[in-house]
């Protein structure tokens, strides 16, 4: 037992186990222990169903490599499922931070919004105030622009008109002028209304013609033709007269008229460039409202998923919980569960059912308990080493479904050392060769 003892302390003296000092140390010896207890069952074996079995040095360096491998398999695997319920577990905790986070700055958020809200409002009540004053200036100067374009439109309609009339006179007042070379000084606009009734006799004598004239005297034709062109001209120029007065009053009438349009346009751009003002003021005030709003409700949706979330995996995090605290429990354990299923792995193979359980129940168990090993209570070895997936396969491979067939399987391939199939049904020479044949597997046929 010492040398077994030796060479166990020898191969797992730096191999960490997750244990106390002193269970390892029991650890250490129980290998030995059960390797002798083994050793024992062998000639028990015999006695019992004259089957030889045995054990050698090699079985025993295979249950130590055998343990090392396993454990640190089941560790790391164990390990790996924890690590995944801690992230689990933090990614609740931080949404649930967050969510408490998420409330206080909603609150806040929407506390600025209100005040946002009063501000845009104040903001839209000037801006209507500005916009009706804006609006009755702007109706106000309409009407005196219309007024005033009526002016010009009705002045430059009557100039029109005087001017044609003035340039269907003057070509009458020119011969008039022309004929009258002595009397250029006297004034066209000064003849009246009376002289032309004094003329009108003389214009209704048949003789009373520029050529008649030009026959008594080159003079007399030229007051002759004189005297007609000034009434022709008077009868023109009594008409546009007053039409050179009223357009003279109606330049003035638009003079005033465009003073007045450029004052109601000056306080028009004075009153936009206040709407403007508070326009912009405005524009600002419901940018920032809607900052605040579109703010508020991001964070809203934030905190809704982060709440959804902590509902839907709210019986999670008490399976995770208490998973998590199974896990804790299981490394615990580890170290005697897996001194089981290697010692099983290692050295139950050549018996049968009867004598595995009184191995592993009887014998094993009972010396881990009085040597304070931990370990689980009706540990199931099937469920420790192998998935039910692959079970399954198996099946579908030829192997029985029974313990012993599938506690069978698991020797054929988790033991470290080549296993030796007594297989007088041939059950398990058909499932080797379904379940590599993928492998091409080789098979020989010895003749003795």
């Amino acid at each position: 037992l010492r040398s077994l003892v030796a060479v166990s302390h020898y191969f797992l003296s730096d191999f960490n186990i997750v244990c106390s000092p002193e269970v390892k140390a029991q650890v250490v010896e129980t290998m030995g222990i059960f390797h002798d207890l083994v050793s024992e069952s062998c000639d028990n074996y015999f006695q019992r169903y004259r089957r030889r079995a045995h054990v050698t040095p090699k079985s025993y360096l295979s249950f130590i490599n055998g343990y090392k491998d396993v454990y640190a398999e089941k560790l790391a695997n164990i390990n790996e499922q924890a690590e995944r319920m801690h992230i689990g577990l933090s990614k609740l905790m931080e949404a649930s931070e967050s969510v408490a986070k998420l409330s206080q700055e909603l609150a806040v958020k929407e506390k600025e919004l209100a005040l946002a809200s009063v501000k845009a409002d104040k903001v839209l009540a000037e801006v209507t105030v500005s916009a009706e004053a804006s609006a009755k200036v702007k109706n106000e100067v309409q009407g005196v622009k219309d007024k005033a374009q009526k002016i010009v439109d009705e002045i430059d309609s009557e100039k029109v008109i005087a001017e044609a009339k003035l340039e269907a006179a003057r070509p009458a007042l020119e011969e008039a002028e022309a004929a009258l070379n002595s009397l250029q000084q006297f004034a066209k606009d000064s003849i009246n209304e009376e002289t032309v009734e004094l003329l009108q006799p003389y214009f209704q004598m048949e003789d009373y013609t520029f050529e008649n004239g030009k026959k008594v005297c080159g003079n007399v034709a030229g007051l002759l033709s004189w005297t007609l062109a000034m009434a022709t001209f008077y009868g023109i120029n009594r008409e546009v007269l007053p039409l050179k007065a009223n357009l003279a009053k109606q330049e003035g009438r638009l003079k005033v008229a465009n003073a007045e349009l450029a004052m109601a346009q000056e306080l028009l751009d004075e009153k936009q460039a206040e709407l403007d003002k508070v326009q912009a003021k405005f524009d600002a005030a419901m940018k920032e409202k809607m900052d605040l709003l579109n703010d508020a409700e991001m964070c809203r949706r934030k905190m809704q998923a982060a709440s959804a979330l902590i509902d839907g995996l709210s019986g999670e995090k008490i399976r995770w919980t208490q998973q998590s605290k199974e896990f804790r429990a299981q490394i615990n354990r580890l170290v005697g569960d897996v001194l089981l299923c290697t010692g099983f792995l290692s050295y139950c193979g050549p018996f049968n059912q009867i004598f595995r359980n009184l191995l592993l129940k009887d014998l094993w168990e009972t010396e881990m308990k009085v040597r304070k090993i931990p370990f689980t209570e009706n540990l199931n070895l099937i469920s420790m080493l192998v998935d039910p997936p692959t079970i399954s396969e198996w099946n579908l491979q030829g192997l029985p479904g029974d313990e012993l067939s599938v506690q069978n399987g698991i020797i054929v391939t988790k033991a470290t050392r080549y296993p030796l199939l007594i297989d007088p049904q041939t059950q398990g020479k058909t499932w080797i060769k379904h379940k590599e044949k993928e492998n091409d597997l080789q098979v020989s046929v010895a003749k003795f």
